[in-house]
Parts: structure tokens; sequence; C-alpha cells
């Protein structure tokens, strides 16, 4: 699962906002009028995202323009865990309670435990 989020992860190399923008056949003046702010103001969100130094908040005002959802994650380099869900049970006391329960219940008939989480 790590494995496939960092390929879907790869940025494109003009960068996603401009990728997104160009697939759903828009241009940078219809996002910008939807944002609000002149085309040279959005054509600076893009440029800024693909140096690296656009803002989150501009991020997702952008991807809100375009009907999207920005989307936030880290992904570790080595071998931390073999899924997310892995991951938070590893480090997170909450998701330990989760999982507790999710057996418990199976064991008293509630139900196989989920395994998605």
């Amino acid at each position: 699962m790590l494995n496939a989020a960092k390929a879907a992860a790869d940025k494109p190399a003009r960068g996603w906002l401009r990728a997104i923008r160009e697939a759903i056949g828009q241009s940078q003046g219809d996002i910008a009028g939807r944002l609000g702010v002149k085309r040279q103001s959005y054509a600076q969100f893009e440029a800024s995202e693909q140096t690296g130094s656009i803002s989150m908040g501009s991020l997702r005002r952008a991807a809100a323009a375009m009907d999207c959802e920005l989307v936030y994650f880290v992904v570790p380099r080595g071998p931390v865990a073999r899924s997310y869900a892995e991951l938070a049970l590893i480090h997170d006391p909450a998701a330990r309670h989760v999982k507790a329960t999710d057996q418990s219940m199976a064991l008293r008939g509630g139900g196989p435990p989920d395994e998605s989480r």
C-alpha cells in the first residue's frame, strides 16, 4: 500500500494544478475567475506549486476552484510498516483500541473484524 501511495504521489513535471486544470479542459482564466483573482495571480499559484513554494492554503483554494479535494500525506522512505493501518497500530494508541474492540466484537459474534482499518 505504501508503494502504491508513493507511485500515486509522483508529481507531474509541471505540477498537479496545471495537470488537473488541463485534464478538465479549463484555462487559467477560468480557474482565476472562480478564485476571484486575475489570471496572472492564478498563474503564480501554478508556478509556486511547480517550485514547491505554494502554501497549503493556496493549494487548497486552487483545488476547490477546480472542484477537487486536496489530499495531503507523508510516505516513509524506508520500511516503517507494510500499510497505513499497520503504521497507525504501531504509533497511535487510539488505533490499538479500535483494533482490540474489533477483535472483541468478532469473538462475541458481532461479525468479522474490519481489516480495512
